[in-house]
């Protein structure tokens, strides 16, 4: 479990509280981003995170009218993008 940072816009925060419940993770944070105004920090606790990861971005789309989390993505301390670790099965004989 990695604490990564979620950026979202203040306009927004009402609407991320629709979508909270289905993340699987927890904040234990906020504050306004010191470098864009109109901009609030979370401090998420996500299970399944990388250990390297340092912010995420949801991936949303609109289904029936109502926000769907489609995928999640991780970028480390430099601004990398982590890719997903997909087990590979084992080779039968």
């Amino acid at each position: 479990m990695a604490t990564v940072e979620l950026h979202i816009a203040n306009d927004m925060l009402d609407s991320f509280e629709a979508i909270r419940p289905k993340l699987n993770g927890r904040e234990t944070g906020r504050r306004p981003s010191p470098t864009a105004m109109g901009i609030t920090i979370l401090d998420m606790e996500m299970d399944g995170a990388p250990d390297q990861a340092k912010t995420m971005e949801l991936v949303l789309q609109l289904v029936d009218g109502q926000p769907k989390i489609s995928g999640i993505h991780y970028w480390d301390k430099h601004g990398i993008f982590l890719a997903p670790v997909v087990p590979f099965r084992k080779a039968v004989n």
